[in-house]
């Protein structure tokens, strides 16, 4: 299940991100992982919840740092070199070492940018960090505050967004229908555990994977079971071997009357056909409609750069800025060749009130190609925002004089020459 979700916890993430430079027996925590500090919760309707970190328990040598949120059982984070790790119990926990869903919740450094993959939680899960700045919530008004997001790996859509404060903890968290932001907080003057020198994959060995009792209890599998039955009914061995060849053959048979009408799915044709319908809906504006289909094929082809592009551009034109960017970047990871997708990227970024980011963007599209009239106009309008204008004048001169006939480079140029005037 999505840990989250407020089925589960809708703040299960409190106390659970570190920084690096607190010396070599304790990590610095974002938000305190302290024994004692209490955080209180209120949700959208007012209603409040606390979250304390109960202690610390050495299992296996590993230091579990042992929480627990409103009325719900005990969870426990794990401070790794790795990064922080969340395990959540799957039944009660008692003296025996807990097993369950392991989750990456933070992979050094926690700057703007940085993404990472949960690969052993259930489902994988995925998380950036989007920004720094300040936010306002019941308890105060606090700088400095990282803005997170995540989603499932398989999703290109953010689920929820989290943001955390260094000295603090956790600020608030927001996903579909629900909001929960600090009220008010306590911090231990406790020391929190010193990191364990274990990646995620042996920190699942140890605490996710099933031990041999909970395997014993497992039901017998569907092989054993059909053995078992050929025992007691005293059917011959052989002719239980005919009866499954024929089964097979029957399956066999149906697969192969059907194959055209499977094989239409994956037809390069159809894909082909598709992806075209959808790119000449973006050319005319039809940007929702071309969404639906660019994500559906997104979700059967992945790894197509040019698919994954053309969703954001859609995204960016509907208004869906955050997806935007994300599917842009993923775009660009799978082929950092792709002018067009990083030149929507930087119209994101500047859509964004982003400029220095739009600017590294772009000035990678133009030590390639230093002769790109629309990338030097998206650069005159990122020197624009920072306050250069006369960096942004010369640039959109720069832009005209490849193209004399770009309008809006000319009508830029000539409301900074006039402001300049004044």
């Amino acid at each position: 299940m999505f840990f989250l979700l407020k089925t589960i916890s809708p703040l299960v993430l409190a106390a659970c991100f570190c920084l690096p430079g607190a010396g070599p027996a304790h990590a610095a925590p974002v938000i305190p992982l302290n024994p004692g500090s209490t955080w209180t919760y209120r949700d959208l309707e007012g209603d409040l919840e606390t979250m304390v970190i109960k202690g610390v328990v050495l299992t296996k040598g590993v230091p579990l740092i042992e929480a627990s949120y409103g009325d719900q059982g005990s969870y426990f984070y794990i401070l790794s070199k790795e990064g922080l790790f969340r395990l959540q119990p799957l039944g009660a926990v008692g003296t025996d070492a807990p097993r369950g869903n392991l989750t990456l919740l933070a992979q050094l450094p926690l700057e703007p940018g940085r993404t990472w993959q949960s690969s052993w939680s259930t489902p994988p899960l995925f998380f950036e960090v989007l920004s720094r700045g300040t936010v306002t919530v019941a308890a105060g008004t606090f700088a400095n505050t990282i803005k997170i997001g995540y989603r499932p790996a398989t999703d290109p859509i953010f689920a929820g967004f989290i943001w955390i404060n260094p000295e603090v903890g956790i600020l608030a968290q927001e996903q579909t229908g629900y909001r929960a932001e600090l009220f008010s907080y306590a911090l231990s003057d406790l020391l929190p555990p010193a990191e364990v020198a274990l990646d995620g994959s042996k920190l699942a060995g140890l605490f996710q994977l099933k031990n041999s009792r909970e395997e014993d209890l497992s039901p017998p599998s569907l092989s054993k079971q059909a053995l078992n039955w050929l025992r007691k009914s005293g059917v011959p061995f052989g002719f239980f071997l005919i009866l499954l060849a024929l089964f097979f053959l029957v399956v066999y048979l149906i697969l192969r009357s059907g194959r055209k009408e499977l094989d239409l799915a994956e037809d390069a044709e159809v894909l082909e056909g598709e992806l075209t319908l959808a790119s000449a809906m973006v050319r005319e504006g039809l940007y929702e409609e071309a969404s639906g289909i660019l994500l559906r094929l997104t979700t059967r082809h992945p790894q197509w750069p040019d698919i994954v592009a053309l969703l954001g551009k859609a995204y960016r034109n509907t208004g869906k800025l955050e997806e935007a960017r994300l599917e842009l970047k993923r775009a660009l990871t799978l082929n950092p060749d792709m002018s067009s997708a990083r030149l929507d990227l930087v119209r994101v970024y500047l859509d964004l009130d982003d400029p220095a980011r739009a600017l590294t963007e772009v000035d990678t599209i133009l030590a390639s190609n230093d002769c790109f009239a629309d990338a030097l106009f998206c650069r005159g309008e990122a020197l624009k925002a920072m306050g250069k204008d006369e960096l942004a004048i010369a640039t959109f001169r720069e832009a005209l004089s490849i193209n004399p006939d770009f309008k809006q480079a000319r009508e830029e140029l000539e409301n900074l020459l006039l402001e300049s005037t004044e």
